[in-house]
């Protein structure tokens, strides 16, 4: 019989907690603090929605050969929601306001030409730029993460202990947005 293996109780928390971006960025107030995190975004709206989204995408691989990838339901099956992104950070604040472009309301990338992966508009927005990617034809896309996503975090001032932390939880959670050629 094979043996459970059981998380850290750091990682059960980052699963647990997860707060609706619009709970956090409700009436334009951030009530997140600038402190050191492994964060986590995760898809709260409807599983179809995201399962008929364009999970098709074409990377820049090695030697700038074109790597192609699809998105699956590959997670793990007893998470409570699909884990899109997972990421550390020194200031938890600032990093999820570069991610998600606050000030810009609508698309901020150009949709995507023969399923290549879109050049992000700065490389702290990787949610962003996911979503974009996998929704194009989605115009106002802040409101749509707004209304879609959710975030969770473990506050962790240790710089190693965040590196370790975010590489465990990307093996164990296969979040979509933290693939490229070279992971």
């Amino acid at each position: 019989m094979k043996e459970k293996i059981k998380l850290p109780q750091k990682i059960f928390y980052l699963c647990k907690r997860i707060i609706p971006l619009k709970d956090i960025y409700g009436k334009n107030k951030n009530k997140l603090k600038s402190i050191g995190a492994v964060y986590c975004f995760w898809w709260l709206g409807k599983r179809k929605e995201l399962m008929r989204s364009e999970k098709r995408i074409i990377l820049s691989g090695p030697g700038k050969k074109d790597v192609f990838l699809e998105h699956q339901d590959w997670f793990p099956k007893d998470l409570p929601f699909i884990p899109l992104y997972v990421g550390k950070t020194t200031k938890l604040k600032t990093r999820i306001s570069q991610h998600l472009l606050r000030k810009l309301l609508n698309r901020v990338h150009t949709k995507p030409k023969n399923l290549k992966k879109v050049k992000p508009k700065t490389t702290s927005c990787q949610l962003r730029a996911g979503i974009e990617q996998i929704f194009p034809n989605k115009e106002k896309t802040l409101e749509f993460i707004l209304e879609n996503i959710g975030l969770s975090f473990i506050e962790e001032e240790l710089p190693g202990r965040r590196f370790y932390l975010e590489n465990f939880t990307i093996g164990y959670l296969r979040p979509w947005f933290n693939l490229d050629s070279e992971r």
